[in-house]
């Protein structure tokens, strides 16, 4: 018989579950659609048949189960306080669900607190002290390790980076809030910046046009894959995302002094395209110290945050 902590990271389109071993390697893993209208208890229930199968057929053991969720996460509870992605989820006990279910400790997080802790096992190997982690997907998450430790904060709220206000009044959130980072750098924020910008500049757009189809099939991979080709209003689109998220990040160096800001998440796949311009800015800060020493690390483990979900499961 073998023995595993199970990994669970909730998108909103997808789910990943993954049996991971304590060196953070994944045994198994299998994807499966979110299905968020049809509610949180048939979730659970398939998440449930999932790792049954795999303890019938693989003679598996838990060690744990870990369970990221976008949104506000009352860890204690094992609930979410509030979610604009997985609407209709909030108040569901996760937590008491799973235990009952597979009869193993649960461990409820925020989904960006996953990612990072994944990546800071994994892609840092828990090497740095202080690291603060940006997941960049149809959101933005965050998460904040200080002196090895998931900074939880007084209401277990602390890393909300996407919800920094980096343009006062600006465009709108999913969160009900305006001018917030994630408005800038989430992939629907990034994708209304693409389509302003071809309705503008159409002949300047040819090439992403030709990649993408069309303005309304547009994806994030196409801004790369045109940026890579030369099209200027995809270049154009990720200087201006990879500016403001120099504006968040170089707030968060100011109050964090972190060793390393790791990137993590779909959008993370432009690499340098986002990376030139957030190191640009961060590079015209006056107060030259803790910018001297910090380092831009984009991940490149894209299970972190099933891996990370896993790995805090077996954490005392």
């Amino acid at each position: 018989m073998s023995s595993a902590a199970i990994g669970v990271d909730v998108g909103g389109t997808f789910t990943k579950i993954a049996a991971v071993d304590r060196s953070g390697k994944i045994r198994l893993q299998q994807s499966l659609p979110s299905q968020v209208a049809a509610g949180p208890a048939a979730f659970v229930d398939r998440v449930c048949g999932v790792v049954e199968a795999w303890m019938e057929r693989e003679k598996l053991k838990i060690l744990g189960v870990g369970l990221g969720l976008a949104g506000d996460v009352d860890s204690a509870k094992g609930e979410l306080r509030f979610t604009p992605n997985l609407r209709g989820w909030g108040g569901f006990p996760f937590k008491r669900a799973l235990e009952r279910r597979l009869s193993a400790k649960v461990v409820v997080d925020n989904d960006a607190n996953a990612a990072i802790w994944g990546g800071y096992c994994g892609e840092l190997r828990r090497k740095p002290s202080d690291v603060v982690g940006v997941t960049l997907g149809t959101g933005v998450g965050g998460g904040i390790v200080v002196g090895g430790k998931l900074l939880r904060g007084a209401t277990g709220s602390a890393g909300e980076v996407g919800h920094l206000k980096v343009m006062p009044d600006g465009e709108a959130c999913h969160c009900g809030g305006k001018g917030c980072l994630e408005a800038y750098a989430g992939s629907y924020g990034i994708l209304k910046t693409a389509r302003r910008l071809i309705a503008r500049h159409p002949r300047r757009a040819r090439r992403l046009l030709e990649i993408a189809g069309s303005a309304e099939t547009l994806e994030p991979k196409h801004l790369t894959q045109a940026a890579d080709a030369g099209d200027p209003v995809a270049q154009e689109v990720w200087l201006t995302t990879g500016q403001m998220l120099g504006v968040g990040l170089e707030d968060l160096v100011l109050v964090m002094n972190p060793d390393v800001i790791l990137i993590l998440g779909g959008v993370s796949r432009a690499g340098r395209w986002l990376l030139d311009p957030i190191e640009a800015h961060l590079a015209t800060s006056p107060f030259r110290t803790p910018f001297s020493k910090v380092r831009v690390k984009m991940a490149d483990n894209p299970n972190a945050g099933c891996v990370g979900a896993a790995l805090l499961a077996l954490e005392p």
